[in-house]
């Protein structure tokens, strides 16, 4: 394991964002929140008009296009943080709809869509631990591939603070308990049973060890892989999630639907609406059908045929 922030990470981060917004390092868009609910489920989205109110490229930048550039390789140090261990840094998340949302980044460029390695799980589990907002808890997530919803091509895992009493889809599946099926380490991950696109859910014990972490994310990684082949799918896109206490994943089908662009927060219970348009297409579509429809269908489990 990496030595978790130290106790002061909390004050660090407080400072260093509100530093940041007033130097104009950091673009922080206000932003609006209203419950959705479906079903037993409660989607929180939050709108932000501004958003969507990005510069058009002209004709001599289309027909030149410039090489694109990698904001994590030289971090703005107005966004820096700290280092974790020798292969990662903390940096701050420079358009930001949420305060004190931060990123976990590899030092030297890894793809973002390589799944999560040992020291990248045992990285998320440290950082969870930070207590960046009172009364809050942490939501790690990471968007692996071209149709999960990554805004990087480089690898990093992102946490941003919500609150403790919103119940998001993975702890409601947990509350059912219904296995998905038996895996080779005897975990029963569990998907809940109303909702449409394929995920799977385990419990993360107290104190985990880099072993615990691994052994359930390669258990929820296979049946992804193995729903990504059976739909036929071409490229590997997933979204993963993970609180203090559940490891989520889901495989992906496309980026986006009716517009709206969804990554892991999303598939969780975060929707993010750039418009009134997009709000009101969420809330006449569902949640559960906006994100039925960027996900893939449930299989038939088979746990003899999972791709390990």
């Amino acid at each position: 394991m990496f030595p978790p922030p130290s106790d002061t990470f909390p004050d660090l981060i407080r400072s260093k964002f509100s530093s940041a917004v007033d130097a104009g390092s950091l673009t922080f868009t206000p932003s609006t929140e209203i419950d959705v609910p479906a079903g037993d489920l409660t989607f929180r989205v939050r709108v932000a008009p501004n958003l969507a109110q990005k510069p058009v490229p002209t004709r001599e930048e289309d027909a030149a296009p410039k090489p694109k550039f990698n904001p994590f390789l030289n971090p703005e140090p107005d966004l820096f943080l700290c280092d974790l261990g020798d292969r990662y840094s903390l940096i701050l998340n420079k358009f930001s709809i949420v305060p004190y949302h931060f990123l976990c980044i590899t030092k030297e460029f890894e793809p973002q869509r390589a799944p999560l390695s040992e020291e990248d799980l045992s990285a998320t589990w440290e950082c969870l631990q930070a207590n960046v907002e009172s009364g809050s808890r942490l939501l790690a997530f990471y968007n692996c591939g071209e149709l999960s919803g990554a805004s990087q091509e480089h690898k990093h895992i992102q946490f941003i603070p919500v609150p403790p009493d919103l119940r998001l889809l993975p702890d409601v599946a947990l509350s059912y308990g219904i296995p998905v099926s038996k895996d080779a380490i005897g975990q029963f991950p569990t998907s809940h049973p109303g909702v449409e696109f394929a995920h799977f859910v385990l419990p993360v014990p107290k104190n985990p060890s880099t072993d615990d972490l691994v052994m359930r994310f390669s258990s929820l990684l296979a049946r992804t892989l193995t729903t990504l082949r059976e739909h036929g799918q071409r490229t590997i896109s997933f979204n993963f999630a993970m609180t203090k206490d559940w490891m989520f994943v889901a495989p992906r089908g496309q980026e986006s639907y009716g517009g709206v662009s969804v990554n892991a927060t999303g598939m969780v219970g975060l929707l993010l609406a750039k418009s009134e348009e997009q709000l009101d297409f969420i809330k006449n579509t569902g949640p559960l059908g906006v994100t039925a429809r960027v996900g893939l269908p449930r299989i038939t489990e088979d746990e003899q045929q999972h791709d390990y």
